[in-house]
């Protein structure tokens, strides 16, 4: 439990020295939606969806405050630009950007794991402390 706590304390330091985020879609299977949500609210990272669930503003509102009733520090955010930029087409992504550099990973590794390997191994880890 320890050296997981130590991984989550350098993967936040990792997030606040660099713009991060995760792109989730209501198509998500609810469990793994929630989930990643969870995760985003324990580390701090906003989420982003591309658009509206059934293409509804109302159905997106009672489907987003029953997400923040449950994860009450919920950051979510709608930027279809925002999936256009990074070229997100499959969900859950993480991104961590970095000035002009970004990584992206695929899939539904704990984000803590996710991190890590970006921090290891992506193309900005030389711009990341």
């Amino acid at each position: 439990m320890r050296i997981f706590m130590i991984l989550i304390g350098l993967c936040l330091s990792f997030v606040s020295m660099a713009n991060t985020y995760v792109f989730v879609s209501f198509s998500m299977p609810e469990t793994l939606m929630i989930e990643t949500l969870q995760e985003c609210e324990r580390l701090h990272i906003p989420a982003i969806l591309n658009g509206l669930y059934q293409n509804s503003m109302p159905e997106t509102a009672k489907k987003v405050m029953a997400l923040s009733n449950q994860i009450p520090n919920l950051s979510l955010q709608i930027d279809p630009t925002a999936f256009e930029r990074f070229n997100i087409h499959q969900v859950p992504a993480l991104v961590v950007e970095q000035g002009d550099c970004f990584d992206v990973i695929y899939g539904t590794l704990p984000l803590v794991e996710e991190l890590d390997r970006i921090q290891r191994r992506g193309e900005c880890k030389d711009g990341v402390q």
